[in-house]
């Protein structure tokens, strides 16, 4: 069957790795975004006014099919399968940290041109094998959540005025972890970039950035824009 015009394939840009192109395009992928309200129950309120606490990064599910049965006679799906598995280790790629965190990774497809992304969930199905064992087919199902900004997303100091836990100290913001905070995601809020969360290492004396003590104030400061 002659390829339509104008097709292009899906592709995963690991950073610092290799991309990985599609087969066969997704039929469908996910995009998601959920902000958190407060509500504090009031006596005699039947609804009480909401407090923003903040948004979480978008969420991008796809589900891709990588088949290599049509190629060379010996070929193995694992290929392609143990680049995914690797993208979600530390060391898997030069972006994310340096080796300390997984990579970041970028999806594309055509005009489509996601958000860098941080890996967050991965599950691999083998679905169809040489007599040897080795498979040929699988099915992928792969979770994404946004670690940069989108061309379209509102400038860093808006984001920047929305969150609690940062705060002003004469030329320089003081921002105290809370659970759940990593260096890239606080780098985002700050800068509207993750990948400068080296900054706010070194300014702290952090040498392990998978480490970060709750309650502790890190010191945020100001880069050139």
């Amino acid at each position: 069957m002659p390829i339509p015009q104008g097709f292009q394939r899906a592709r995963l840009e690991i950073d610092g790795g290799d991309a990985i192109e599609c087969a066969f395009n997704p039929q469908s992928y996910t995009v998601s975004k959920t902000n958190i309200w407060n509500f504090k129950p009031t006596t005699g309120v039947d609804l009480p006014p909401g407090e923003f606490g903040g948004g979480l990064p978008r969420r991008t599910t796809l589900s891709l099919l990588l088949d290599v049965s049509l190629l060379a006679p010996d070929q193995s799906v694992k290929d392609m399968t143990n680049k995914l598995l690797k993208m979600m280790e530390t060391g898997g790629g030069g972006g994310g940290g340096g080796g300390s965190v997984p990579p970041f990774v970028t999806f594309r497809w055509g005009s489509v041109d996601l958000p860098k992304s941080v890996p967050v969930s991965l599950t691999i199905q083998h679905t169809l094998f040489h007599p040897n064992g080795e498979p040929i087919r699988a099915t992928v199902d792969l979770e994404l959540a946004q670690a940069e900004k989108a061309s379209t997303a509102s400038s860093s100091g808006a984001n920047q005025a929305q969150n609690p836990t940062t705060r002003a100290a004469g030329d320089l913001r003081v921002h105290r972890v809370r659970d759940g905070d990593s260096l890239p995601a606080i780098a985002y809020d700050a800068y509207g970039d993750a990948t400068r969360w080296r900054v706010i290492a070194e300014a702290n004396g952090i040498d392990d950035p998978l480490r970060l003590r709750r309650g502790a104030e890190l010191t945020i400061p100001r880069v050139p824009t």
